[in-house]
């Protein structure tokens, strides 16, 4: 089969002959339709391969909507021929197959094109981060690329009363209007303008993954509000917090990540039902903005490139904000 490795430093290259895996116990082959490119993980691991210990762990191109071409044994929700998204892959997904254990496969609606499918990944990341938003909250959102904008719709959807959106670029604004945000906020990225955006909120999710971000959102919270770490700390791994305002405040904190098989298991039935029985909320059609063949990964990659999130926080970076006019972009074999 064909597919793309990442194996430097800004170096993924194509193979034409790779061996297509054999699914074991628990596990599921996939036939990728397409694989949407992860703004953050994936670009991280491309810029900071060699660089970051992480960058070579992680499995680059890992949202994948397809069929099941094959199951391993034990395996009982998914059939073959079944449309399905997967959550997290066990082989990238910039291939025309990959693998994934049976837990990380949700059922795709036959509604939804497979290119916009692929985005469904988030769902059930951001159906996890926002477990602590109850009804009639108030949440400011940092950050309005693609997870934080699943984020927006999802704490909409559990009720929140006011949803603030904050972004550097207006164009990503106007679509967190559209999905639900009460106000959006431009900001510069600066500590000072990330602080004028408001006060006393239940809770303020790091979409963007920054020392900057995260502190702003300490500023943000009420006595005893909740801030989320949504945003991944790929570039900048080391954060200094100020821990007596956080003992002060007395915060609670939680990632969005899923530590165990139990709240992954839990994250991705909510995701499922959502998408089945809600996907007007998600308006998937308005964050897949670019398609490319399998062939031109390397273009793809360099578009979504030219963001300021790829650099430090302290560095001068040569771009003010996301690529214009860019949310997800989806990679078919």
């Amino acid at each position: 089969m064909r597919r793309y490795e990442l194996v430097g430093r800004r170096d993924i290259r194509p193979v034409a002959d790779a061996p297509v895996p054999t699914p074991g116990p628990l596990e599921v082959l996939v036939r990728v339709r397409a694989c949407t490119v992860c703004n953050r993980s994936d670009l991280a691991y491309f810029h900071y391969y060699g660089l970051r210990a992480h960058a070579s762990q992680g499995c680059f191109g890992h949202e994948i909507a397809g069929e099941v071409e094959a199951i391993g044994e034990g395996v009982r929700r998914v059939v073959p021929g079944q449309r399905v998204f997967v959550r997290t892959p066990l082989t990238t997904g910039y291939a025309e197959f990959a693998l994934a254990r049976e837990i990380a496969v949700g059922a795709l609606p036959d509604s939804v094109p497979f290119e916009q499918g692929a985005i469904l990944q988030l769902l059930p990341l951001a159906v996890h981060a926002t477990r602590g938003v109850r009804l009639g909250d108030r949440v400011a959102i940092v950050g309005q690329g693609p997870v934080g904008q699943m984020a927006l719709r999802i704490a909409v959807l559990r009720g929140a009363a006011e949803v603030v959106a904050v972004d550097l670029d207006d164009w990503r604004l106007a679509r967190s209007t559209r999905a639900g945000a009460d106000a959006v906020h431009r900001v510069d990225g600066s500590a000072e303008q990330l602080s004028e955006v408001g006060a006393d909120f239940d809770v303020a999710v790091d979409a963007v993954g920054t020392p900057t971000t995260v502190n702003a959102c300490v500023g943000l919270v009420r006595q005893n509000g909740l801030v989320v770490l949504l945003g991944t700390h790929h570039v900048d791994t080391h954060v200094t917090l100020d821990l007596v305002t956080w003992e002060r405040k007395g915060l609670r904190v939680h990632s969005s990540a899923e530590p165990l098989d139990t709240a992954r298991a839990e994250a991705l039935a909510v995701a499922e039902r959502i998408a089945h029985r809600r996907p007007e909320v998600l308006r998937l059609p308005e964050l897949l903005t670019h398609t490319y063949p399998l062939d031109d990964l390397p273009k793809a990659m360099e578009q979504l490139s030219a963001s300021r999130a790829l650099y430090p926080d302290a560095e001068r970076a040569p771009y003010g904000g996301p690529p214009p006019e860019t949310l997800k972009v989806a990679i078919v074999p």
